[in-house]
């Protein structure tokens, strides 16, 4: 008989926790497992590459509510939840908004009625607090895919679910030794299984086509990410500046969307940068940009692990990444990449590097192309001991 297993995240759009999961579930043996998905909102770009044999559950009522129907009840939790992410913002210790919402909503959400053998919880917060709370399974685990101790979360008001859940599964081991040290109760709860990531894939996908924005008689360098304040752009724009006024012919692209792309976009207008920053938006497919790019840079001021850094690494892209705490899980620094620090100088300096060091830029190319490509494709067999134990 198959085990019945649930995973729940908050959608199937571009992201790192996401393209883990898609090629998760393309991995599972389907004729072992029964699986079904659970997303808080549907229309993703990576939907279409759940393989078939996956059931998409409908979305939880009252998230589907607020898109679709109108009732007392829904408006009445949509102000209260409002006024509290408000009031949120006011306080001493501001808490993260899933938080705010989770307690808000909580008394609103219906618990699923299936009761599975393994609920898995593919991330922090929403999917976390579901699988806790609403969810009745013989064993519960829950995704950790950030710098989750350089958050907002208030840590003792998540243990109140995760005192439910019996695994927490870590992305990095920074991120695995970071949250053991938060509790006593997590030290031996915590265990470790890589996004995983297929090369294969990521090479198929990279040879579609070539993209019609670069220009080859410039330099192109590519950032992919989310438009966030954890991702660096500002900085990013500002080592833009620096290249444009000391000469160097370059395009510098983005690729992701999010909530400061004005703000950011305002500071491109303002340093004249509209022909040298360009921001793409999302793209389903980053890795025919990845694979053309001259330079891949990454500005982050934290990641999980740093998935795209990967994947730069797999597509054999010299790379210039600050030293977010996972980036020596990935890069030898100025061996098969640089690792700079987090200041716009020590940026500018690892981009002009590769552009005026043209034996090191050799040397780095020479190391990536003759280094077998990261996989973690392996990281299944440790997701099959975990559910099987």
């Amino acid at each position: 008989m198959k085990k019945k297993l649930l995973f729940v995240i908050d959608s199937l759009t571009i992201g790192g926790a996401e393209k883990s999961l898609v090629t998760l579930l393309n991995l599972i043996d389907s004729s072992k497992y029964e699986i079904d998905l659970l997303l808080i909102k549907r229309g993703g770009d990576l939907e279409k590459y759940v393989p078939s044999y996956i059931n998409i559950l409908p979305v939880p009522k009252y998230f589907s509510s607020i898109e679709n129907k109108f009732t007392f009840e829904n408006l009445y939790y949509r102000i209260k939840t409002s006024l509290n992410l408000r009031v949120n913002n006011y306080k001493k210790n501001v808490l993260h908004s899933e938080q705010v919402v989770f307690k808000s909503i909580n008394r609103i959400i219906s618990p699923l009625k299936k009761i599975y053998d393994i609920a898995i919880a593919y991330s922090q917060g929403m999917p976390t607090y579901l699988v806790a709370n609403k969810v009745q399974a013989s064993k519960k685990l829950a995704w950790i895919n950030t710098d989750y101790v350089n958050t907002l979360y208030d840590k003792e008001l998540d243990y109140k679910s995760y005192s439910k859940i019996d695994k927490i599964i870590a992305v990095s081991e920074h991120t695995k030794s970071s949250v053991s040290q938060l509790r006593r109760e997590y030290m031996n709860k915590v265990d470790l299984i890589l996004d995983i990531v297929d090369p294969n894939i990521i090479h198929k996908m990279s040879l579609e086509k070539d993209p019609e924005e670069f220009d080859k008689s410039l330099i192109n360098i590519l950032t992919v990410g989310r438009l966030v304040s954890a991702k660096g752009y500002e900085k990013a724009i500002e080592v833009a500046k620096l290249l444009k006024h000391a000469g160097y012919k370059f395009k510098w692209f983005s690729i992701g969307e999010g909530p400061e792309r004005k703000k950011l976009q305002k500071l491109i207008e303002e340093y004249e940068l509209q022909d040298y920053f360009i921001f793409l938006g999302k793209k389903v497919n980053p890795y025919i940009y990845m694979r053309n790019c001259d330079i891949y840079v990454q500005t982050s001021l934290k990641e999980g692990f740093g998935l795209t850094v990967s994947e730069a690494k797999i597509l054999k892209r010299p790379i210039v990444c600050t030293s977010f705490p996972t980036a020596m899980e990935i890069i030898h620094n100025e061996v098969d990449g640089l690792i700079v620090e987090h200041d716009i100088e020590s940026i500018y300096n690892g981009v002009k590097k590769y552009l005026d060091e043209k034996g090191f830029r050799k040397k780095v190319l020479k190391k990536l192309n003759s280094t077998e490509p990261y996989s973690s494709v392996n990281q299944i067999n440790n997701f099959y001991s975990l559910i099987e134990s």
